[in-house]
């Protein structure tokens, strides 16, 4: 329905304007993210600071989203239970003050904890806000809004990658920690004291028990199963690229620490630029589908990963550079196509359910990322593992490639009733 069509909403007499609505969660998107999207330009002074390996260090990432994938489904019900605006505002406290937290004791042990119950808080992060998209933007301009919002990630890893670390050579990691918590804590906290909330999305009636047969329902739903597959194998080799791009540039390219970081900083600069324009080209160029874009991002990316497995020592700066904004523009840009693709299966009222499900299989693929990908470079080497990277995300085009026909044969079949 058109945005200007909508249901009259007396609690708020002048309209809200959708881009308002858009740049409150945009905002809350990059407080929420600046720590996680970080973490793989963090990683040398968890290794400095608490003397641990690369696994360990990988470890450090995955377990942000153990809770993540434990929670991301009760996350999606709850938003659809209570609203965005509660469960942004709740997250946000329960993410703030576990970074917070995490920052009071120089201890391996003690950052996991605290790491694990950020990731419980982050579960909440994409479904508070879904509601929001689907009921203010109209079909066609879905995917560029999500675009948008799913910006605040690698939004957050530029300014995250460039100021935590700078924070962390003067005050460890732990002062890095400590600022991240405080911002994270502020950007929620203003998105739900700004957010005028429309009576409708304010939460369902509905009983814990109708909420659990609704997600029950869509976890076999096929186009749901396809999409989540795909999104599975390219969370899989967003994650790994986040903890290891790094430490591949500088140990087997041989660059110094100052210039990895700056290569990474580029790549989160470039995936915003992906997010956007994969969001406008589902849009423009494929007719609204979510899922063909997909295939082509997979494509795109099982290419680019063999041309970083092939470089090594006196890689020239302009050739790793090329790779690092292609690798950031498309391993980091499909997000937001998977996010649209899960909320329009579930629809206005039951987002929320529909991307609780398909998030929680996207996150478990990102919480086995890092430690299995450090696993295979210890056993391997690098250039074998970005090899073996290259050839699974190829495997993702066929689920993304049949999950374009399941949706146009829903398409169909409901016109038809």
């Amino acid at each position: 329905m058109e945005q200007h069509a909508r249901r009259p909403r007396p609690h708020n007499p002048m309209p809200e304007s959708p881009y308002e609505v858009l740049a409150l969660f945009t905002g809350a998107m990059v407080g929420s993210s600046l720590w996680l999207v970080s973490t793989g330009s963090m990683v040398t002074f968890f290794i400095g600071g608490l003397h641990i390996v690369q696994s360990q260090a990988g470890l450090i990432l995955s377990v942000q989203l153990i809770g993540s994938v434990a929670m991301t489904s009760v996350a999606g019900m709850l938003t659809d239970r209570f609203g965005d605006r509660k469960i942004v505002l709740g997250s946000g406290l329960v993410m703030g003050g576990a970074l917070l937290a995490a920052a009071l004791v120089q201890n391996y042990a003690w950052l996991l904890g605290w790491l694990l119950l950020y990731g419980i808080g982050y579960a909440a992060v994409t479904p508070a806000g879904s509601h929001a998209i689907i009921y203010f933007f109209r079909p066609a301009d879905r995917g560029v809004a999500m675009g948008i919002r799913q910006c605040g990630v690698p939004l957050a890893g530029v300014v995250g990658s460039l100021v935590l670390p700078l924070v962390a050579a003067r005050f460890e990691y732990r002062g890095a920690l400590a600022l991240a918590g405080m911002l994270t804590l502020v950007a929620c906290a203003g998105a739900s004291a700004l957010y005028r909330e429309p009576q409708e999305l304010r939460g369902k009636r509905a009983s814990i028990r109708e909420l659990i047969v609704e997600m029950v329902a869509f976890s076999r739903e096929a186009r749901l199963i396809l999409l989540s597959l795909t999104s599975v194998i390219l969370s899989f080799g967003q994650f790994a690229f986040l903890a290891f791009f790094t430490l591949t540039l500088v140990h087997r390219l041989r660059y110094p620490v100052a210039v990895a970081v700056g290569l990474f900083v580029a790549a989160q600069a470039a995936a915003v630029g992906g997010r956007l324009a994969w969001g406008w080209m589902s849009d423009r160029w494929f007719g609204g589908s979510r899922a063909l874009p997909l295939a082509a991002n997979c494509l795109l990316v099982a290419l680019i990963a063999f041309g970083f497995a092939s470089l090594g020592p006196g890689t020239p700066l302009w050739t790793a550079t090329a790779i690092a904004l292609a690798l950031g523009f498309t391993v980091e840009g499909w997000f937001g196509l998977s996010i649209i693709g899960f909320a329009e299966i579930g629809g206005e009222e039951r987002s929320g359910s529909a991307l609780g499900v398909g998030i929680t299989w996207t996150l478990a693929a990102g919480f086995i990322a890092p430690t299995l990908f450090g696993l295979v470079i210890q056993s391997l080497g690098y250039a074998a593992a970005w090899r073996y990277y290259g050839l699974l995300e190829a495997v993702g085009i066929i689920p993304a490639l049949l999950a374009s026909r399941a949706i146009a044969r829903a398409a169909v079949a409901r016109v038809v009733a």
